[in-house]
């Protein structure tokens, strides 16, 4: 018959495995039930984060990371956008309602650049189309009323 001691040692090894995994239960529920929807995570990502350029439309963009590529930052306390449009830096306004975003008052410098000045148009141009964004991973989409990308960006 064992003693009392050597139950106990023998019981141990349960015990620990018991609390291991009543943690990991009420850890995983936690997660499940967590305030923070994933949404709100994803519009905190939106805003403050470089938001470099991949995609305009239908065309792939050569836009190498660096200190001219084109890009934009939501701002987070005063609702405004700048950024580089390829040549030159632009700014204007937002507005964030869940997945539905304007921009608004957009505008630039005017320096002239030959090789980047119609990208740049494009880029402009683009923000009055857009009316909501999506985030997957490190990527941002621009989606015009159609829900169709008009912008692709990588998260710097």
């Amino acid at each position: 018959m064992k003693s009392r001691e050597e139950k106990s040692g023998s019981l141990l090894p349960c015990v620990k495995l018991l609390w291991a995994v009543l943690g990991f239960a009420a850890l995983t529920t936690g997660c499940m039930s967590a305030s923070e929807p994933v949404e709100k995570a994803a519009s905190q990502m939106l805003v403050g984060t470089h938001w470099r350029l991949t995609q305009l439309g239908d065309v792939i963009v050569d836009n190498p990371a660096g200190e001219r590529d084109v890009h934009f930052v939501l701002q987070g306390t005063d609702l405004l956008v700048s950024g580089n449009a390829g040549c030159n830096r632009m700014f204007g306004r937002y507005a964030l309602k869940g997945d539905a975003i304007k921009f608004d008052q957009m505008g630039g410098t005017r320096m002239f650049c030959e090789a980047r000045m119609e990208l740049e148009q494009k880029f402009l141009g683009m923000f009055g189309e857009v009316s909501g964004w999506r985030i997957t991973g490190n990527t941002l989409q621009l989606l015009d009323g159609a829900g169709k990308a008009v912008g692709t960006f990588e998260a710097e």
